[in-house]
This record gives C-alpha cells, structure tokens and sequence, in this order.
C-alpha cells in the first residue's frame, strides 16, 4: 500500500528521490520492531522464575531498551541485506506482501528505489534507532 500526498507526488525537498511513501514499508521500519520489542520484554519478564531478568539488566528502562536494540539491529540488517540482494540480483518478488504475487510483472527496480523507505532508508532508520538505545544505555 503506498500513498500520495494530496498534492501529487512527494515534495523533492522533503524526501530526496522519494515518488512515493510506502506505508508497509514504513509501518515494518518504525513500528512492528518496537511493538514485537515490547512484547518479547513482557514475555520475558512474566516468566520471571529464579532470577529477576529486570533486575539483571539494571532496572526496567534498560531491560526494554535491550529488546528494542535487538529488534531495531535486526531489521536493520534485513533491510541492508535486502538492499544487497536488491541491486546483485534485481527485483525478484520477496514474497513479502499479501498481493506481491497476483501482480502480472514485479514492481520495477527504479520505482521500488524512489519508495520511501528504500531498503538503504530502512537500514538507516533502524539503525539509528539501535544506535540511539545504545547511547542510552
């Protein structure tokens, strides 16, 4: 699903090359990780058991920020690597979205770089994202 600003295309100014907003794209970089970080952490902390595991990590804040920097390190990754598959082998459908595969030709290599986010937007994102849980632990 993408979407246009309602006075055409994204202002150049705004996003650099961007023709488009991607909103899955979007949605997979900024929030899945952080709600799946969210969840892993209270998964973790409501088995508990025999060591305290926020305890461990020194306190509530930095027991989340770790998951957060492990969700946000790995979609990073997937998106470098993606871009790395993206430009070695050009645009092969990833199976990735419900409708990928009904479309009658892949998306083409040009406009999926003029998406925001890109894969190399993606990684940069979520990097910055570890990076800042980083600085604040």
């Amino acid at each position: 699903m993408s979407f246009q600003l309602p006075s055409g295309p994204v202002p150049r100014s705004l996003i650099p090359n961007a023709g488009r907003v991607d909103s899955q794209r979007l949605l997979s970089v900024v929030a899945i990780p952080f709600a799946a970080a969210i969840a892993m952490a209270t998964a973790v902390a409501a088995m508990g058991g025999v060591t305290d595991p926020i305890a461990e990590a020194g306190g509530p804040m930095y027991f989340v920020l770790n998951f957060v920097k492990f969700c946000y390190l790995a979609v990073s990754m997937a998106h470098l690597s993606g871009a790395l598959a993206e430009r070695a082998n050009g645009g092969l459908p990833a199976g990735l979205w419900l409708d990928e595969m009904d479309r009658e030709e892949p998306e083409s290599r040009e406009s999926f770089w003029h998406a925001f986010p890109n894969h190399l937007d993606g990684a940069a994102i979520a990097g910055c994202v570890t990076m800042l849980c980083f600085l604040l632990t």
